[in-house]
């Protein structure tokens, strides 16, 4: 696989926009600076940049940053083109509504899981992550999931790296094990898992319905484990019920879906 650097600037950026749409609110330079782990002065540079190019607008009596319409107008064309009327959004906040439980889409990034967008929970004694956290895909519901996806081979040559990588033994997974929790996963048609990627925390996960060529995805819900656990069948339900209207979607314009 061709390795491809990475652009700084450009990466920041994307980091930027998600720092944002998880935060809802204008921030500062210390702000953003003390979230994102940058430089107080490189940032105060993109900021500018971005405001002097109009993405984002500037208070100059506050000293608060926000992006602006320009960017919401930018990318509003492919949530359209992937959902029309549907929105992944909508569907998030309908989860989070319903289940106060954090809300997480997922795609694979080579062996791992990467949260594409996160909205986070709202209940007392929550688990949270962040957008773009990575978790590991064969120790994952989400990463199972996904893994639903590939042929036995594909599972196989996945694994073989995974566990060449894996520094704990206690870790690394034996293929006829791996199969048999895919296997499981595809015949109920969502993932379960608990305490394996965060101490105290499961996960449930399903896959989000994508036209033929597009990268699988997966909605997933997490929290403490004894919640996860006591209340999975009514998850299960909601996250069926609520993804229901997306495949329906599909079906009617003629796309694949899992």
């Amino acid at each position: 696989m061709e390795i491809v650097p990475k652009v700084k600037s450009a990466h920041r950026v994307l980091e930027l926009l998600e720092y944002f749409a998880e935060t809802r609110r204008p921030a500062t330079i210390k702000e953003i600076s003390q979230s994102l782990g940058y430089p107080q002065s490189s940032t105060s540079v993109l900021m500018k940049s971005l405001t002097v190019s109009g993405y984002f607008d500037h208070e100059s009596r506050t000293g608060m940053y926000a992006p602006n319409l320009r960017v919401a107008l930018a990318t509003a064309w492919i949530q359209d083109e992937m959902y029309s009327a549907h929105s992944l959004l909508r569907l998030m906040e309908g989860v989070l509504e319903r289940s106060g439980h954090t809300v997480m889409i997922g795609v694979q990034q080579g062996i791992h899981v990467r949260y594409l967008h996160v909205l986070q929970a709202t209940r007392i004694g929550r688990f949270t992550t962040s957008n773009g956290a990575l978790r590991p895909l064969f120790h994952s519901a989400a990463g199972v999931m996904l893994l639903t996806t590939k042929t036995d081979r594909e599972v196989g040559s996945i694994l073989r790296k995974v566990n060449a990588l894996e520094r704990d033994g206690s870790l690394r997974l034996a293929i006829e094990e791996a199969r048999k929790r895919i296997a499981q996963a595809r015949r109920d048609g969502y993932a379960f898992s608990a305490g394996t990627s965060m101490p105290g925390a499961a996960a449930l996960a399903m896959l989000l319905p994508t036209r033929k060529g597009d990268e699988p995805m997966t909605l997933s819900v997490g929290g403490p484990i004894g919640e996860i656990r006591r209340d999975k069948s009514l998850l299960i339900g909601t996250l069926n019920e609520l993804v229901e209207p997306f495949r329906q979607a599909m079906m009617v314009g003629g796309a694949d879906f899992p």
